[in-house]
């Protein structure tokens, strides 16, 4: 009979086994942590949409002669090939991946280089170039060209470094030739391969001929391919997709945290640095130090057991998951703005019609213009403006955009009120500032549609049909186009051609009752009508455009409406014509509770605001006695 004999297996034997997996972990969950903050929490699809706040995302033609544009310009082949990732940011899940993967590559780039210059005890910094692409998408800047560039470049040096030719003959024409084609592909960010390469054959090898070579190079290469082939300025030869911000550069870079990008250019040369000067004064200290006797048959130093290797590496793993768990911490304290990320998503949101989510939104997020206007129009297309519009923060010049010039947001606006020229203005100069953006195409192609211009409408299409993830319907549309010129089987286009404005207008106070003149059944102008003179507190104003066109309109008396008849009468603002219909008891009952409420405070509207607001707060009347230019 034979006996199983069980195997022990001490402590520190079992620290050997498992500390290959366990130096991985951080590293795993780490970046795992990093594609689930960018694909839900950041949410990329909401930087490909922009908002009107990104200027710089790239546009994108599955076609050869956009392939053959960008390949003659100096940095055309890095900047296509990030135009081409950056649609994947249509779907945020798969622009997470790809910033993950960038991510991933910056810290085997950095660990690799460590190595190369024989810092591998610095290689928790592998983590900072992650940690800055997490920074920059919390800010929602796009600065993907830039980032790739340096990846890129990051990448061909370790490449070069650990791959390089022995002789250095051939070593020098090798570097060269990367040093082209790098600086062809990347622009002036190829000057930090040569200061990577140039510094670690300094510090590691001492070869200081060979790396002043590689500094001659890169001061000889931007002049010989940008200047004299390509014909740039000396200045954009040598600062080209550099983070970098020069008033005098034609295609200036978004200066939003572009220093937080210079930190992901610099930190490399700054640990190199740091190294160059620990090891010369190391070597110092050494050569004035007693040396030690060797014994014959014996090394000097014994290395040290695997116990005690794996026990000092389990105590640097704590360490660095520590000092990465804080400095993750800290970025995302720092440059996480939930703020911000709600008017993105605002505006996402309004753009695919995801009306309860913009409400929905709104409600956790602090007032905002751009958010107020968003706002106004969920209500509208839910069929609560009337009812609940004062329920929100609320600021008169941001319902029909009147405060300041916002052509991304006005275009949607005007379009569904019937101001089709104005949206065509508003998209023709959008297109000048953001460029051919596909969402301005497609806005464009139904302008003209609703105009009758076929062909022009036609023209955009066919651009359209050629960008990632909006061909299809574009395709689909033109195939529309042939069998149905004039659109008649599309209600969208009909609608919009019934309320579309014919006569021009020269005082923008006016467009609103011109709509209505035009089409007395523009209920989108109606309301809006209200809703400005409820903004407003124009009684008078208001009763009279009821009196006029409600009935063709409306089948009920939204709640708003009825505070307003109420407060109307009392303050002898004009009498209202209802009807057979009646104001709900309700209102009535709440208008009276209201006014008792509010004598007491006589002129103090500070405390009858702080009083008032839990009760009446999403009232007419709460707004037309107690709120200032925007309020609640």
């Amino acid at each position: 009979m034979t006996t199983t004999k069980s195997i022990k297996v001490n402590a520190p034997t079992r620290t050997v086994l498992i500390w290959p997996i366990l130096e991985g972990l951080p590293a795993a969950a780490f970046y795992l942590l990093f594609y689930l903050y960018l694909a839900f929490e950041v949410d990329l699809r909401l930087v490909y949409n922009g908002g009107g706040l990104i200027d710089n995302f790239p546009t994108f033609y599955v076609d050869w002669e956009f392939l053959k544009g960008q390949l003659a310009c100096p940095a055309g082949m890095i900047e296509y090939v990030c135009a081409f990732l950056a649609q994947f940011f249509y779907y945020s899940w798969a622009g997470a991946a790809i910033v993950t993967c960038q991510a991933w590559l910056i810290g085997w780039g950095t660990d690799a280089y460590l190595k190369q210059i024989g810092a591998s005890r610095l290689r928790i910094l592998r983590f900072v170039g992650p940690l800055v692409l997490a920074a920059v998408y919390s800010q929602y800047v796009f600065h993907f060209t830039t980032t790739l560039a340096f990846t890129v470049v990051l990448i061909a040096a370790c490449l070069f470094l650990r791959f390089g030719p022995e002789r250095a003959v051939r070593r020098t024409l090798c570097f060269l030739t990367l040093s082209i084609a790098l600086y062809a592909a990347t622009g002036a960010a190829s000057l930090l391969f040569a200061f990577l390469c140039a510094g670690a054959r300094i510090v590691k090898d001492h070869r200081y001929r060979e790396a002043l070579g590689y500094g001659v190079s890169a001061i000889v290469v931007p002049y010989l391919v940008g200047v004299m082939t390509w014909g740039l300025s000396p200045l954009d030869a040598y600062v080209q997709l550099l983070p970098i911000y020069l008033g005098t550069r034609v295609n200036e870079p978004p200066k939003l945290m572009l220093k937080t990008i210079g930190v992901l250019y610099l930190f490399l040369s700054v640990v190199l640095a740091a190294v160059g000067l620990w090891r010369l004064t190391l070597g110092r200290r050494m050569s004035f130090a007693k040396p030690l006797p060797i014994q014959a048959g014996r090394s000097s130093r014994k290395s040290p057991p695997p116990q005690s290797r794996a026990k000092s590496g389990v105590l640097r793993w704590t360490i660095e998951t520590v000092l990465l768990a804080v400095a993750t911490t800290a970025t995302l304290h720092f440059y996480h703005d939930p703020k911000l990320k709600a008017l993105f998503a605002v505006d996402y949101y309004s753009r695919q019609g995801m009306w309860s989510r913009v409400l929905d939104t709104a409600k956790r997020s602090p007032p905002h213009y751009l958010i107020c206007h968003a706002v106004n129009r969920a209500l509208y297309h839910t069929d609560r403006l009337g009812d609940e519009m004062f329920s929100y923060y609320q600021d008169p010049k941001a319902l029909l955009l009147a405060g300041r010039e916002s052509l991304w947001q006005k275009v949607d606006a005007c379009m569904e009120l019937g101001l089709i020229n104005e949206a065509e203005n508003a998209l023709t100069i959008s297109v000048e500032m953001y460029g051919e953006k596909p969402l301005l195409l497609q806005r464009l192609a139904r302008i003209y549609l609703v105009k009758g211009d076929i062909e022009t409408a036609g023209v955009y299409l066919s651009a359209l049909s050629k960008v990632p993830f909006w061909g299809r319907q574009a395709r689909e549309d033109l195939a529309q186009l042939q069998d149905d010129p004039n659109v008649a089987q599309d209600e969208e286009i009909q609608r919009l051609r019934a309320v579309r404005l014919r006569q021009d207008f020269v005082r923008p106070a006016d467009f609103l009752r011109q709509l209505l003149t035009e089409n007395p059944r523009n209920r989108m102008a109606y309301e809006y009508g209200m809703a400005w003179l409820l903004l407003t507190k124009n009684l008078a104003g208001f009763v009279q455009l009821f009196n006029t066109h409600h009935d063709r309109v409306e089948s009920r008396i939204p709640r708003h409406y009825e505070e307003a008849i109420l407060l109307a009468k009392a303050l002898n603002a004009g009498a209202v014509d209802l009807g057979a219909r009646s104001v709900s008891q309700e209102s009535q009952d709440r208008f009276t509770s209201f006014m008792k409420a509010l004598q007491p405070f006589g002129r103090d509207t500070a405390a009858a605001r702080k009083s008032l607001r839990k009760g009446f707060g999403d009232s007419f009347y709460y707004y037309f006695f107690l709120s200032g230019s925007g309020g609640r």
